[in-house]
């Protein structure tokens, strides 16, 4: 579904949008409701392991960033449902 997140990705410009852009619209999409969206992916992204707030830069951190979108992109192609990809990412844990 979505290529690795590497950690090179949050200091490169490309075209294209990179794996960890496509993820986190995918889970704006799966949020459903406009003002539940940024919650859903600021609690999946502490859930598969982001420990910063959402005004620190991915770049900041990129290894950290890099393992936490590939866990959440892990666990996306299991599931689909926004409850059932939280669960999957606590139990990842």
């Amino acid at each position: 579904m979505f290529d690795e997140v590497l950690a090179a990705h949050f200091s490169m410009i490309s075209r294209q949008p990179f794996p960890h852009v496509l993820i986190e619209r995918q889970l704006l999409q799966m949020a459903g409701d406009a003002s539940k969206a940024n919650k859903f992916r600021a609690d999946v992204l502490a859930a598969a392991g982001w420990r910063h707030s959402s005004l620190v830069s991915f770049g900041k951190y990129p290894d950290e960033a890099a393992v936490a979108f590939n866990r959440i992109r892990a666990a996306l192609h299991e599931n689909i449902q926004p409850s059932e990809l939280l669960d999957a990412l606590h139990k990842q844990g």
